[in-house]
């Protein structure tokens, strides 16, 4: 189920807090991460931020965040998020075309998500925490933007904003229109891309009948509250 909220205001913080699951099952994610990695050794291990609790209050999102080892998210998503107490928070930009398409990006065949297809968007780590503890969940879609299409954020108008629940997934999305054609944004992504960048492909999504089966739920809440 979906659930999508309008949001005016942030309020993202790391607590420091421990994620019990990752000491508690720190043999077994270890064996399980020998085992992604004989499958794709591109990935690695860094740091991430995973979402202990959320809510939206009177329009302002806010949000406590752990610090945790990459592996131990990828246990916890590939045997099924038994850990129910967290979710997968994620910063979205929203890049709509002025022709009214919105940026689909295709994962490349070195990430974890191969094939998969969504906005282009990432984690949220270590590096996007301020000294006060507040996350720059903005910062990091601007930063994730530009590393995987060429797109800078400053060229685009930006529009409201809104938190899509879905199950383990929560992204928090901002609406960006861009003044460019899609053929153009295709044209600055070809001259941006090389064989070892995340996005394979990207795509124009324009309607919600085009939606299909590599893109996660909660892109058809995105286009149900941004389309125009």
């Amino acid at each position: 189920m979906i659930s999508t909220l309008p949001v005016t205001a942030l309020d993202l913080r790391c607590t420091g807090q421990r994620w019990p699951f990752e000491a508690e099952n720190a043999a077994a994610i270890a064996r399980h991460w020998q085992q992604v990695t004989a499958a794709n050794p591109s990935l690695w291990n860094g740091r991430t931020l995973i979402c202990t609790a959320a809510a939206v209050e009177q329009g302002t999102f806010r949000a406590e965040l752990a610090e945790v080892d990459y592996a131990s998210f990828v246990a916890w998503r590939d045997w099924g998020r038994p850990d129910a107490s967290v979710v997968n928070c994620f910063g979205v930009p929203a890049v709509f075309s002025s022709d009214g398409a919105l940026l689909i990006g295709v994962m490349g065949s070195a990430t974890l998500n191969a094939g998969r297809a969504y906005p282009p968007s990432g984690s949220l780590e270590p590096k996007d925490v301020r000294p006060d503890g507040t996350v720059d969940i903005l910062g990091n879609m601007r930063t994730e933007l530009l590393e995987e299409t060429g797109l800078d954020l400053a060229e685009a108008a930006p529009g409201p904003m809104a938190a899509i629940f879905e199950g383990p997934r929560l992204a928090v999305v901002q609406r960006f229109d861009f003044p460019l054609r899609f053929a153009e944004i295709e044209r600055r992504f070809a001259a941006h891309a090389d064989a070892h960048d995340e996005l394979a492909a990207i795509e124009a999504l324009r309607h919600p009948f085009e939606i299909d089966a590599r893109m996660p739920g909660y892109v058809s809440g995105l286009l149900q509250v941004f389309r125009r």
